[in-house]
């Protein structure tokens, strides 16, 4: 009933298939960019699903962290020594997936850029 997480679920068909085609789409995109630009267009649509789903990733991933943490208190599974440790370990492990979403964003913009001309 998450519903991030529900919304992450019903992109992972869209997401599979754009990360399949992606990359030569975009390439082909780039190398017919002054006779076909609207090959690039369709790249670009498909990286901004890509980056979408890891925008919705991160709510997912730090909540997990956060449950997790609660169990590891709840359960006693770890002494406090051990808990710190991973109280650190899992709030890092999250943050991957915020660096992750910031260069999905930053690479489609510099796509978005490419195809409006403004490459430099």
């Amino acid at each position: 009933a998450y519903q991030w997480l529900t919304m992450r679920s019903k992109l992972v068909p869209v997401v599979s298939v754009a990360s399949s085609l992606v990359q030569w789409v975009l390439l082909g995109g780039i190398l017919l960019i002054n006779t076909f630009p609207q090959l690039l267009l369709i790249g670009i649509a498909l990286f901004a699903a890509i980056t979408l789903f890891s925008v919705i990733t991160l709510p997912v991933e730090y909540d997990a962290s956060n449950r997790a943490l609660a169990w590891m208190k709840r359960t006693g599974i770890v002494n406090p020594g051990e808990l710190a440790m991973s109280t650190d370990a899992l709030k890092w492990a999250a943050r991957t997936y915020l660096v992750a979403a910031i260069g999905s964003i930053g690479t489609l913009m510099y796509y978005v850029m490419m195809y409006m001309g403004r490459r430099n």
